[in-house]
């Protein structure tokens, strides 16, 4: 079996393949020839190389591309949240990339937030990769990251865009953990204090598991930089702001026929599971898939139900792999070629 472009890969292969299994591998130019003891093991371990390192023998045809996963933080957060989905994503196989956005992302926020601002800065990093390559891509985010993906999402009927991936969306604040408080901001608004306010992390931090809050707790102490279930504290400003991205998010959602998935925790703290499924229903039913997590609370990214959320996110992206005849459709910026009487999706 000979393997091309395999040069200067060959650590990650004896990491994955029994030692068992392989002979002394020979050398012929700029390939690598491995030799296997059973055509059983030949099997087994090369298509597990194949799969981890998205390669494909010399004699195989690749009749599709698999898109890229591109997922926004949550608010005011960076992309901590999604560090426990790095490698169950590359394991299988998924090419992902946590987006920072200036004026959202923590650190970047300015002291007079403004949704519209949001989405302006992730509709340009979401263009620059589109114009970067020609690869498809599925967009989404995490709790006020989902709503940011939908705006983007309106304003970029890109055929490069092939699906939606909504983690944990916050359609509304209404779930059971809010403060007390949390029902007369209105007041503040109505007296533009809301800049005064600010809303704190606190227990359970979005967390069913016990020893990812301990964690927590002990991020929480750096005020400076945020934790794995975002900043310490958030301005009821910046609240106030997401309110009305979700608000904006739910108005565009009939007008999105993208394949899209959401994932959302049955005991979610934050944003209750009616809530969603009543935003969601106005979405095309044939396009939605929502699946509902039984042990985890608002961070799913990060909680007891993470591995499958990962799982759920690669066979999601691996469905909406595209033949190769369409990607070869778009021209080098990613846009698609124009033909007469033809128009873009």
């Amino acid at each position: 079996m000979v393997c091309r472009g395999l040069e200067g890969s060959r650590i990650e292969w004896y990491r994955l393949v029994p030692e068992r299994c392989l002979t002394v591998p020979k050398r012929r130019g700029h390939e690598i020839i491995l030799g296997f003891n059973s055509a059983a093991d030949l099997d087994h371990s090369f298509a597990m190389f194949v799969s981890h390192r998205g390669l494909a023998p010399m004699n195989s045809r690749r009749p599709s591309t698999m898109p890229r996963l591109l997922l926004f933080h949550g608010l005011a957060s960076s992309s901590k949240e999604f560090g426990l989905l790095v490698h169950p994503l590359r394991r299988a196989g998924v090419r992902f990339d946590a987006l920072d956005v200036n004026g959202y992302t923590h650190g970047t926020m300015p002291d007079r937030a403004r949704w519209q601002d949001w989405v302006d800065a992730a509709c340009a990093r979401v263009d620059a990769v589109l114009d970067s390559s020609n690869e498809p891509i599925v967009l989404g985010g995490l709790c006020t990251g989902a709503m940011l993906a939908l705006a983007v999402a309106s304003r970029r009927r890109h055929a490069g865009l092939v699906g939606l991936a909504l983690l944990s969306p916050l359609f509304s604040y209404d779930g059971w953990s809010l403060p007390w408080w949390y029902g007369f901001r209105h007041l503040a608004y109505l007296l533009r204090l809301e800049h005064r306010y600010v809303m704190r992390e606190r227990s359970p931090f979005g967390l069913k598991n016990e020893r990812m809050r301990q964690m927590v707790r002990t991020q929480l102490q750096d005020k400076t930089s945020a934790s794995v279930v975002g900043p310490a504290e958030v301005s009821l400003q910046v609240v106030r702001e997401s309110e009305r991205l979700s608000a904006h998010a739910r108005s565009v959602l009939a007008g999105l026929h993208l394949p899209t998935l959401a994932l959302h925790a049955r005991d979610d703290e934050i944003c209750r599971l009616a809530s969603v499924r009543q935003a969601l229903a106005s979405m095309r039913p044939e396009s939605l898939q929502l699946k509902v997590l039984e042990n985890s609370y608002h961070m799913i990214t990060a909680d007891n139900d993470r591995k499958e959320v990962a799982d759920e996110l690669a066979a999601f992206v691996r469905s909406l792999s595209v033949p190769a005849s369409r990607n070869s459709s778009l021209s080098a910026n990613g846009k698609p070629l124009m033909v007469s009487g033809a128009s873009s999706v």
